[in-house]
């Protein structure tokens, strides 16, 4: 084992099992115990402040309030912790869900690629796609993150056979255990709904096409009663104060979430189908969020408030 790799060891021991003595890291590193030190002015020199403890019980000692490299993840396990979040966040009964948030932001820091996929699950997943769809669904994917078009071949329910067309994909949703995309449909010159289905979705090749999103898109105006997705979806916006505004983000609130940071507050933009489910949210924040829009439902929260202080007012 080459020198670099000695040190590199040298630094992972340290980092993980604390402090070790010359003897010991000797040992691990199968080295004469002389290299040690000289391995240790290497770190150094690299930017690793190495402490040694004299004496009977010493040994070394990496300071932790060194900045400790960690090793980049790739595109795709990026994608698979960004989705974990919503996973995890759909088990209501998950008790350290606060905590796991934490850490997911923690990692998540190093990562701000606006690039990776707006992959959305509404739900929780329980339906277990089969390897071609899972197949396709990381080809989107990829298409997704590298913003270039596919080559879909599908048949709609009203359509005999399969037609192949060019696809600009927006967006990967989740919904009452099935997979969609939605993106524009270059045969229909419009926006399309398509499902990941073995009877529907015959390929799906990724192209080098690269496209722009509408800007005018918004996905709520594609979901809903007349769609593919019929659920009741709900654009809400809560003004929420500083000292909440850490706890209101580590809640999973609905999908495409977004934050408007003022002096003092955010304003905090999503949608939700369950709105009795977000009510509970709100309260359970107390006095540290609002709910603005839209008025109907913030009208609704209201009255509900005022009914419950009636009972205990008797």
């Amino acid at each position: 084992m080459n020198r670099t790799s000695l040190c590199i060891r040298m630094l992972l021991l340290l980092k993980s099992r604390g402090k070790m003595n010359t003897q010991a890291l000797a040992e691990e590193l199968e080295t004469n115990p002389r290299n040690i030190r000289e391995f240790k002015k290497e770190l150094e020199v690299a930017g690793y402040n190495i402490k040694e403890i004299k004496g009977r019980y010493g040994g070394y000692v990496l300071d932790e309030d060194d900045l400790f490299p960690v090793i980049r993840l790739s595109d795709e396990e990026v994608m698979a912790l960004d989705e974990s979040r919503h996973l995890v966040s759909s088990h209501k009964e998950y008790t350290r869900l606060s905590s796991y948030n934490n850490a997911i932001d923690k990692i998540m820091q190093m990562y701000h690629n606006e690039s990776r996929s707006p992959n959305y699950f509404m739900d929780t997943p329980g339906h277990l796609l089969s390897e071609k769809m899972i197949a396709f669904l990381d080809t989107m994917n990829e298409a997704l993150q590298k913003g270039v078009c596919v080559n879909l071949t599908y048949q709609t329910s009203k359509e005999n056979s399969p037609n192949t067309f060019l696809f600009d994909p927006y967006e990967v949703l989740h919904y009452h255990q099935a997979y969609y995309v939605i993106g524009f449909s270059h045969r229909r010159n419009d926006i399309r709904i398509f499902r990941f289905s073995d009877q529907r979705m015959y390929d799906c090749q990724i192209t080098q096409r690269k496209f722009l999103k509408d800007e005018h898109y918004q996905l709520e105006h594609y979901i809903g009663k007349h769609s593919i997705i019929k659920g009741n979806f709900v654009r809400i916006e809560l003004k929420v104060n500083a000292k909440t505004r850490r706890l209101v983000k580590e809640t999973y609130w609905g999908y495409e979430f977004t934050e408007e940071i003022f002096d003092d507050y955010s304003i905090f933009s999503f949608l939700v189908e369950d709105v009795l489910d977000m009510y509970r949210k709100v309260y359970s924040f107390q006095d540290g969020i609002e709910i603005v829009k839209p008025i109907e439902i913030r009208n609704a929260f209201k009255q509900s408030l005022k009914n419950t202080l009636k009972v205990y007012e008797k």
